[in-house]
């Protein structure tokens, strides 16, 4: 089968949407597949051998990038079409970013009401409200990451059922494992002695809400207790508030890493009370590290976890409930507890089910 990956970025050093491309593409071609990727930039290293690369020129305009998009695919004919979620032209539409109208409406719950008026007036959201215009018009299968994705589809754009496919995003849990091995090297690279160790890992520190994590850090315990932050180059502003809730000694800031697995290994609890986030692959990764984890409702991660067995899932605006899980966790034999069926969990959710459940959508469409 001939298929196109049309998406912005190609680059499995940025995370997220273009690592699971990247690793997503490798799986086709290793299953016999031709495969073509579309898109504006590319990593500096070779992309897979057997890879079509077609670079597009880049244009500050997400119309214009949009309508380059559905010319060069127009022209590929191929047997499927797979846009990760930046065009309206496509066989299958897969926003990892979730229903854009629902991210913008939970962006606003973190933003003071001064700004948000000017927040919609901004160009690159009306430009993205025109793409998702012609998009729903299109008749193209939408794939939603999660239930909590697909019911804002439903809702808030008014797609049709018939139209919608939940496939939740898959973790490698040969790559992400529970690795003691790791545990004391890691921990002594941040200086852990025998702490408990709240991990909260994010390129967004506001979208993620790391002021609530904090806040709720800083009503546990002053003894034995630890927080990481990973991911992140712009925390002055959160090393402030560290310094406002007097617990700058207790807290350490990580720049973005390449390899997770020891920073996973270091921790205790992943923390994950996001904003808006429609299938968090760092829970996922946690999950699979054997981390219990606690998020937030508009995490769709979420949707895989059963409240109070492989973690918790919290309000993400209340900082007290927050605290009191987080202080629940102290308690080893639970965390034990739930590091089990996290690592379950993650088990029946892994990258290679992932690829089974497009190939099984790739053989509807092709019909």
């Amino acid at each position: 089968m001939k298929v196109a990956l049309a998406l912005e970025s190609f680059d499995p050093q940025r995370g997220g949407l273009e690592q699971w491309t990247w690793q997503f593409a490798q799986a086709l071609l290793q299953r016999g597949h031709e495969v073509h990727v579309v898109a504006f930039h590319f990593a500096a290293n070779q992309a897979p051998a057997g890879i079509r690369e077609h670079r597009l020129p880049f244009d500050p305009s997400p119309i214009k990038r949009a309508e380059l998009l559905e010319k060069h695919l127009c022209e590929l004919h191929t047997d499927i079409t797979h846009d990760m979620g930046f065009g309206w032209f496509g066989d299958i539409f897969h926003p990892h970013g979730g229903s854009s109208i629902a991210a913008q409406e939970h962006n606003l719950l973190r933003i003071p009401a001064w700004r948000r008026i000017r927040f919609w007036r901004e160009k690159r959201y009306r430009e993205q409200r025109e793409i998702v215009r012609r998009r729903d018009k299109s008749r193209g299968i939408i794939v939603c990451v999660s239930e909590l994705v697909r019911r804002h589809f439903q809702m808030l754009h008014g797609i049709d059922a018939s139209r919608l496919r939940v496939i939740y995003n898959g973790v490698n849990t040969d790559c992400f494992s529970p690795r003691s091995q790791m545990r004391n090297k890691a921990r002594e690279q941040f200086g852990l002695a025998d702490e408990t160790v709240f991990l909260l890992v994010a390129h967004n520190l506001k979208l993620k809400n790391a002021a609530t994590f904090l806040r709720a850090f800083a009503k546990l315990p002053d003894k034995n207790t630890r927080a990481l932050i990973v991911g992140s180059d712009r925390v002055q502003p959160f090393v402030r508030l560290t310094k406002r809730l007097k617990i700058e000694s207790r807290v350490c800031f990580q720049n973005a890493v390449t390899d997770m697995r020891p920073i996973y290994a270091a921790a205790d609890v992943c923390v994950h009370p996001t904003w808006y986030d429609p299938c968090s692959l760092v829970t996922l990764e946690a999950l699979a590290s054997g981390l219990p984890v606690i998020t937030s409702h508009f995490n769709g991660a979420s949707g895989l976890m059963r409240d109070g067995a492989q973690g918790y899932i919290i309000d993400a605006a209340d900082a007290s409930a927050l605290a009191q899980k987080m202080e629940t966790l102290l308690d080893s034999e639970l965390r034990t507890q739930m590091s089990r069926a996290a690592r379950t969990l993650a088990q029946e959710h892994t990258f290679a089910q992932n690829v089974e459940q497009f190939l099984a959508l790739y053989a509807e469409i092709a019909r």
